[in-house]
């Protein structure tokens, strides 16, 4: 079975990383290698464009790829989407000049033009406002196009706006927010359906551990209903006997990332001792 990952850009590091967590061996970023096989023989990873990973797919050049959502969107409408990712967060945002007198895009009069590569979300943005603007297609660097008198207004990707602010613009609107997709080719999904959900679980499996950790730790058998209240886990927390002793307990249990440093302090309140935390490389709910 064939993946298709990026090659370069803000997706490539993560989707290499994605496929090494699931056991596939990924040569590193120095290696030209485009076609690779991995996994004993059983894959074969393509290194590719991300805007060309939705035409490998819907072609069947490739089985499955993981591309953006807004590449997906823009151009990749003859493919499955199987699963998003937990990475490449940005955000397709319409921007003006600092000086622009407009303070949201209801306000650009028609005629204004408008740089971006990404024509036809930006097309039906403008259409749904009523708005007949004019595009002018870019492949890189749009946020230059108004100082130097090319275009009125940009729509360019956002991961943290600094780029934008260096180059006085401002945001109007967010035309869509996008992420790491996985998709599938559908000629690929009746004819391997089975190799391609043996590797969406695994994906899956590595997508949920991201968000959680395993937490253990020595609680008072007295304490037991008041923790029990606090950590649900997946069902509910695992409890072992402690050999030689019968006031305490060994407590396992998976919680949310973001929940970790709360539970803890409950735990200590509750006279839990040994706390120990440890990331989760795969986890099958």
């Amino acid at each position: 079975m064939r993946t298709a990952i990026p090659n370069k850009g803000r997706l490539a590091p993560d989707a290499s990383e994605l496929l090494r967590a699931i056991g596939l061996r990924i040569p590193d970023a120095n290696d030209r290698k485009l076609l690779v096989d991995s996994g004993k023989g059983r894959y074969q990873v393509l290194f590719a464009s991300p805007w060309d990973i939705p035409r490998y797919v819907e072609s069947g050049a490739a089985d499955v790829g993981i591309t953006g959502l807004d590449i997906l969107e823009e151009a990749g409408n003859g493919v499955e989407r199987l699963l998003p990712l937990n990475f490449g967060f940005c955000k397709l945002c319409l921007a003006a000049p600092e000086a622009a007198t407009v303070l949201s895009s209801k306000e650009i009069p028609g005629g204004a033009t408008i740089a971006t590569q990404f024509p036809n979300l930006v097309r039906s943005y403008f259409r749904r406002l009523g708005t007949d603007v004019r595009i002018v297609e870019v492949r890189g660097a749009a946020e230059l196009t108004p100082n130097i008198g090319a275009a009125d207004f940009v729509a360019d990707l956002v991961e943290t706006g600094s780029t934008l602010r260096m180059n006085h613009l401002r945001i109007l609107d967010v035309i869509l927010e996008s992420r790491a997709v996985l998709v599938a080719s559908p000629a690929s999904l009746e004819e391997k359906g089975s190799e391609i959900r043996e590797l969406v679980s695994a994906i899956e499996s590595v997508v949920e551990a991201e968000s959680r950790r395993y937490l253990m730790a020595n609680v008072p058998v007295d304490r037991l209903p008041q923790v029990r209240g606090f950590l649900p886990g997946i069902t509910a927390p695992t409890i072992m006997n402690l050999i030689g002793r019968q006031d305490m307990v060994a407590m396992h249990v998976v919680v949310k990332e973001d929940e970790v440093n709360g539970v803890i302090a409950l735990l200590k309140d509750a006279g839990a001792t040994g706390i120990l935390v440890v990331p989760i490389e795969r986890m099958v709910v």
